[in-house]
């Protein structure tokens, strides 16, 4: 239609005029010379006319040169929509180019690392610039890399797993390209023994021989029509855990977050409300241990607390919460039914204790018996024994200190040390107490029962402990004074147990973050302490914790980023802690003798009388020691009759660092390497301890509600 417009009947001398010319056709000057007639003229370029933008006709415009398109003017024209100025429509010549510069990129960076591997130009995150535009995703892959530390996810897998728990439409080619990424089987094999050898003893929810044999056989050899897209992700998230705690790759391995990535994905194919099974509680439940245990992202908390919720409403419509027995299920499944649901109500009470949450599951709706582990079962008798444990503690402990935190009107606070008692006096078997264990997973159960006691006292504590402190506190006198007590050992023993844990296992335990996470509230809680009450006789014994446990993290942050990262914050807890002690003590009358103010006769203060005897006799050892005498030397494993726990007279032997756990980062004063976290090619997060996280102690702020990753939200 634009070209039949120019053929105008010659006796007609009129034409159009172009919006955009100011000129009137009367005073164009006439090309005489040229064969062409003088009033036929060129309109502007398709792309000025769509962009109603002035052309001066000469092509290529200086409009569309001074926007970078001057090869489309002037026929040529952008598609409308959001970009649409930079992105050629309808041509290849841009995406030719682009494809053109990246192959010359990455020809510079194989040569460049055939002279120099480690240059700093061969970054993961700089190297990942040619792909940024998605061109070099493999047809048949969801998990490639150049360099074999630093897996990449496909964008398309990747962005599946950004909408988890959303389904997508079902496609085989997507299945095959997620059970392409798998490891050879042989290495699947090896990554599954290191997860049942390093990790799952800590939650073992199918206690069978052959659960590992038969779910790599069915996921390797299942036509991909047949398998199981669920199977498929349990085994990924198996994989995982495997790949974060094997000792022979590098601490922090990206192999495991994009295994996770992968299981996401791959868990979704079929509706999450569709039809639930085992395969799918199993894998969303390594999913919320993933988050709570080896995850440092600041919202992984909050994300596996509302998948907890999920899975506990998924895990009622199977009917997991009522016995086998009654619904006629075969004897087989008795105990896996049993196993994954009880690993459910132990952990969703332990979340909701953690954030001050009332639960998802609740005992007095359960008639599921504890599983009873047999000997056809893959577990071992020492390693059956924390499970029973475990569930027991739940029982009589952690359930009624989870009713009473998450209650509406507190309970009494004769209820609160009532409850108290209770839990100290649930001692744990002789394996799981035994300082002297040597086998690995008995070294890491045994440091889960200690802290496990610890955190739940910490918890039933937390409220009276902040009320505290949110007034004056300082001695022995106030009413909530022995949940003050009772916070400050729980706060001291963890902090012990983790150190011992360190010295018998430094590269295990530093994958499991939720140790070290612990251990940063215990930092941060004995500050508040100091600080809200420095005139307490506890306080110079916190002070020398602080201490403890800044030394500790010193020696760990040459191993773990998670401690590099949060060292300099807890330095500088610590020497506010130290200042609040030092003013307190220079504001004191000089010369004087204090005598202790909850010295009241023979008798302890009033709040002493319903506690537990350990607390009574650390109040009494308060209370009647000479006044200011110096605090006991607990650092010294030979130190005798102080009231400190003997927690504290655990060695602190130096550990040897692997180098390869060196994966760069800033030297100390004392020379030493602190690692770093390698940069993530996955979802950018927020660590959960930033550099530049603060912490308000005055008053009114302690009794705040608990954040996601509040330094009182003990896990």
């Amino acid at each position: 239609m634009l070209g039949s417009a120019l053929n105008f009947p010659a006796h007609d001398a009129r034409e159009p005029r172009d919006p955009g010319d100011s000129e009137p056709p009367a005073k164009r000057p006439r090309n005489a010379g040229n064969a062409e007639p003088a009033d036929r003229r060129k309109l502007s370029c398709r792309e000025c006319r769509r962009l109603k933008l002035k052309c001066d006709r000469v092509f290529p415009c200086q409009s569309c040169c001074k926007r970078g398109c001057a090869e489309i003017c002037p026929e040529g024209a952008l598609q409308s929509g959001r970009g649409s100025r930079f992105i050629l429509a309808n041509t290849e010549q841009l995406h030719e180019k682009i494809a053109q510069l990246s192959d010359r990129v990455r020809q510079l960076e194989e040569g460049l690392e055939s002279v120099q591997a480690e240059h700093p130009l061969l970054a993961t995150d700089l190297r990942r610039i040619k792909t940024s535009q998605e061109l070099y995703v493999p047809a048949n892959s969801a998990l490639t890399s150049s360099d074999p530390s630093t897996p990449l996810v496909a964008p398309d897998i990747l962005q599946l797993s950004v909408t988890f728990p959303f389904p997508w439409t079902m496609d085989l080619k997507i299945r095959q390209r997620i059970r392409d990424a798998l490891p050879p089987r042989a290495e699947a094999q090896a990554l599954c023994e290191e997860a049942r050898r390093n990790a799952l003893w800590q939650h073992n929810l199918d206690p069978s021989r052959t659960f590992i044999d038969l779910l790599i056989h069915s996921v390797y050899t299942t036509p991909i029509t047949e398998l199981s897209p669920r199977r498929l992700a349990l085994l990924l998230m198996v994989l995982s855990i495997g790949s974060l705690v094997d000792l022979s790759r590098p601490l922090g391995s990206l192999h495991g977050e994009a295994y996770h990535h992968l299981a996401r994905a791959a868990v979704c194919e079929i509706p999450l409300m569709e039809e639930p099974d085992f395969d799918e509680l199993h894998c969303l439940f390594f999913m919320i241990w993933y988050h709570l245990v080896f995850s440092d992202n600041r919202k992984a908390v909050g994300y596996a607390w509302n998948l907890m919720g999920f899975v506990a409403k998924l895990a009622q419509g199977l009917g997991l919460h009522r016995d086998g027995s009654r619904l006629k299920v075969i004897p087989e499944e008795y105990e896996r039914r049993r196993a994954i649901f009880w690993e459910l109500l132990n952990l969703d009470c332990r979340m909701s204790l953690s954030l001050g949450r009332p639960p998802s599951l609740s005992l007095c709706h359960v008639d599921t018996k504890p599983p009873a582990y047999t000997e056809s079962t893959h577990v071992p008798k020492d390693e059956i024994i924390y499970h029973q444990w475990k569930n027991t503690f739940f029982i009589e402990c952690l359930g009624p200190i989870l009713e009473a935190v998450s209650a509406v009107v507190p309970p009494d606070y004769k209820e609160v040390l009532r409850l108290d008692v209770q839990a100290r006096d649930f001692h744990a078997p002789g394996p799981l107490a035994d300082s002297n264990a040597t086998a690995r997973f008995l070294v890491m159960q045994r440091a889960l029962v200690a802290s496990g006691r610890d955190i739940a006292l910490l918890q039933l504590h937390r409220r009276c402990f902040t009320e505290a402190l949110s007034g004056t506190f300082s001695d022995l006198h106030h009413p909530y004074a022995p949940s003050v007590l009772a916070t400050y050992i729980s706060t001291a023993s963890l902090i012990a147990t983790i150190e011992t844990l360190f010295d018998q296992e430094p590269q295990l335990s530093a994958r499991f973050l939720h140790f070290w996470f612990n251990a940063f509230s215990a930092t941060v809680t004995l500050s508040l302490f100091v600080s809200r009450a420095p005139a307490s006789s506890l306080a110079p014994y916190a002070v020398q914790d602080l201490d403890r446990v800044c030394r500790l993290f010193r020696r760990v942050a040459t191993l773990l980023p998670f401690s590099a990262k949060s060292l300099p914050i807890m330095e500088k807890l610590a020497d506010k802690a130290r200042r609040a002690c030092a003013q307190h003590s220079s504001s004191s009358t000089p010369g004087a003798q204090p005598t202790p103010a909850s010295v009241s006769g023979v008798q302890l203060p009033p709040a002493f009388r319903h506690v537990h005897p350990i607390l009574a006799r650390y109040a009494n050892e308060m209370t009647f020691s000479p006044a200011g005498a110096p605090p006991p030397p607990h650092d010294k494993a030979d130190s005798t009759e102080t009231w400190l726990p003997s927690v504290y007279n655990f060695a602190s032997a130096g550990v040897g660092i692997d180098e390869r756990y060196r994966v760069g980062g800033g030297r100390n004063e004392e020379g030493l390497t602190f690692a770093s976290a390698q940069p993530t090619p996955f979802i950018p997060s927020e660590p959960r301890i930033a550099a530049n996280d603060s912490f308000n102690f005055d008053h009114g702020a302690l009794t705040a509600e608990l954040a996601e990753t509040s330094y009182m939200a003990w896990f």
